[in-house]
Formats: C-alpha cells, sequence, structure tokens
C-alpha cells in the first residue's frame, strides 16, 4: 500500500514538472481593436495633488476623478465652459471643475477622519508630547493654472481638558 502511495505521488510530481515547460519559440499575432478609444488620465492634476504622503483613501477618489469622463455625461452638451461634478465617499468629498474637453480645471478636497502619514504625526508626536489627535481634516485646493497647489492638514489635539487646533503642511511642518 505505501508503494503504491509513493508511486501515485511520482507520477504526479512528474506530471507538474512537464507541464511547467517554457515552450522557445512563441508566435504572436497582431490583433487589432475595432471602436475601442483610449483616453489619457487627467495627469497634470494628479502630479499636482498626489504625492508619497498622500492617504490612500485620497488616492482613490482622486484617481475616480481623474478618470471620469465628462463628455460622456448625460449633462454633457458641449456649450458650457464648464462642468462642475461632485465626487463623494464616507470621508470624503471633491468637487471637480472639468473644461469642455474633459480636462481638470479646479477642485477643491476635504477629507476628514483619516490617517495621518508619517512626517504629520511624528512632528506633532515631537512638538506636543502627551497630546492627541481628536479630530482631522485634509484640504487641497487645485487649480490648472497655479503654479503650487495648497494642501493643508487641520487637527484638533487634546490633552486632559485643553485643545489645540493646528494647521500643518503634508511635509508636517505645523504652520
Amino acid at each position: 500500500m505505501k508503494n503504491v502511495l509513493f508511486g501515485l505521488l511520482y507520477l504526479g510530481l512528474t506530471s507538474l514538472a512537464y507541464s511547467q515547460e517554457i515552450p522557445t519559440s512563441i508566435d504572436f499575432k497582431e490583433v487589432k481593436l475595432i471602436g475601442v478609444t483610449v483616453t489619457p488620465l487627467n495627469t497634470t492634476y494628479l502630479r499636482k495633488v498626489q504625492d508619497k504622503n498622500t492617504p490612500e483613501l485620497v488616492k482613490k477618489l482622486e484617481n475616480t476623478a481623474a478618470r471620469f469622463d465628462v463628455t460622456e455625461a448625460s449633462i454633457y452638451d458641449g456649450n458650457h465652459e464648464g462642468y462642475e461634478v461632485i465626487f463623494e465617499q464616507t470621508n470624503g468629498r471633491i468637487i471637480a471643475t472639468y473644461d469642455q474637453n474633459g480636462k481638470i480645471v479646479s477642485s477643491f478636497e476635504r477629507f476628514t477622519n483619516l490617517n495621518l502619514p508619517p512626517p504629520v504625526r511624528n512632528n506633532i508626536a515631537r512638538e506636543y508630547p502627551g497630546w492627541r489627535v481628536h479630530k482631522d481634516a485634509y484640504l487641497v485646493s487645485y487649480y490648472v493654472d497655479a503654479e503650487h497647489v495648497k494642501k493643508v492638514y487641520k487637527i484638533q489635539i487634546r490633552k486632559e481638558n485643553e485643545r489645540k487646533n493646528l494647521r500643518c503642511t503634508v511635509e508636517g511642518e505645523i504652520l
């Protein structure tokens, strides 16, 4: 019985080893897709509003706003200079204004109750030892023609019966 089990195991393993063989030559054929339209993201917007410290929940909604094609919306008629679209999730909201071509020209973003990025958390802990974060909000103002995007954290910290309101940059600098 033992020999039969080992024999079956051996046969099973050898068949798996053979199935993983990599072919030496592969013949690829060109496929043309008809009726597929590829539109670029609002990459300028994403490059300006996102960085390595941007929380994942914020990135998710910003990516949704960047991928949105206003020209496919039912309200789009091409006769207006701008189209305002509101994107919402549980703890955040983006109000984005698109031009006639579908490019984001401005956005106002507000997110609350986020995991603060390490530079912000660490600087608050260093400057205010013993204090805890009670409330936080992440605000972003984007304008296509502006050189910089305004990104700020509004944070309320508490210690016993005291409270302080702070404003911090995304790098953790307290304003």
